[in-house]
């Protein structure tokens, strides 16, 4: 029998993961030495070449390296099974659960959805990450996460959805003095002929401008940003509009400026927020715990909308 360890298997596979071996390190917080002998270790015990080292350029797999990949990967994530269904199964319902969520959802429903679930659950430990979508779902795909909150939108058919709202309608965010802002609804030919601040991730960035190219319109884009509230700042110093789902429950700026959501007559396609795992690998209990929490929970009732 082949003597190696699960903890080898995943410092493998966070080299493979972060394409370095110094990166792997300070993700770990383990010293490279110690990661480096465990991976010759891997090496020596299959007989076979797993890395290739790029001096000052990180590393690569091999063939049987890529194929070595695939299994520990399956492996640690059984093993991460076992281990959370067993301590879920206890007296007392323990576990961890990683989550990840697109970044404009991370602050608007994650904090009161794992509020709520500790309060049911509170041995139950919960990870949280965000990040751009195209993060999450690499993350999701590499066993990182249990599960992620994202937007319906460019996503493959890799992923098992629960929708957890109803669809929401873009709306425009302008300037409470804003001439438009006095309307009860605009166009978006009407928007088009203004300065345009965009929320700058995917894949928001091409969610938003497709409503309008899909039109015929091409809104000139002044600013850019990824970060939601620089983008209602933006705005609320009258440097041009936006047009976002989220509607937090105030009207006024980090610097205090104030802002007008005004709705948007013309047909757009709608965004709707699911919870998302792979098709292929059953959630953990502590997952499925906190899915049917999330099931049951409303968000639709909550104050905050996101994309």
């Amino acid at each position: 029998m082949k003597n190696f360890t699960l903890k080898q298997l995943h410092y493998f596979s966070t080299v493979v993961e972060t394409e370095s071996i110094a990166e792997a390190s300070r993700k770990l917080y383990i010293a490279q030495p110690s990661i480096s002998i465990a991976i010759k270790n891997l090496e020596y015990t299959f007989g076979q070449q797993l890395l290739i080292r790029h001096h000052a350029q990180g590393v690569s797999l091999t063939p049987d390296g890529r194929r070595f990949y695939d299994k520990a990967r399956e492996l640690l994530r059984l093993s991460h099974e076992f281990e959370q269904n067993t301590l879920a199964d206890s007296e007392k319902t323990s576990g961890k659960i990683s989550i990840a969520s697109f970044e404009s959802v991370a602050p608007l429903y994650i904090p009161k959805l794992v509020a709520g679930f500790k309060k049911m659950y509170p041995d139950i430990e919960i990870q949280l990450h965000d990040g751009e979508q195209h993060e999450v779902m690499v993350g999701l795909h590499r066993g990182q996460f249990d599960l992620a909150f994202l937007y319906d939108l460019e996503l493959d058919n890799s992923i098992s959805k629960d929708a957890l709202n109803v669809p929401h309608k873009p709306y425009a965010l302008l300037a409470a003095d804003h001439p438009l802002a006095a309307k009860d609804s605009v166009t978006l030919a009407e928007l088009s002929r203004e300065p345009m601040v965009l929320l700058d991730v995917i894949p928001s960035r091409s969610y938003f401008l497709n409503l309008f190219s899909e039109k015929g319109l091409h809104p000139k884009v002044a600013y850019t940003s990824p970060s939601i509230e620089i983008v209602r700042c933006m705005v609320g110093q009258g440097l041009g509009f936006s047009i976002l789902v989220t509607r937090p429950s105030t009207k006024v700026t980090y610097d205090g400026q104030k802002l007008a959501y005004v709705e948007i007559d013309d047909d757009m396609e709608s965004s709707t927020l699911i919870m998302a795992y792979l098709k292929i690998t059953e959630p953990t209990k502590p997952a499925r715990l906190f899915m049917d929490y999330c099931r049951n929970y409303n968000l639709d009732d909550c104050s905050i909308q996101a994309i």
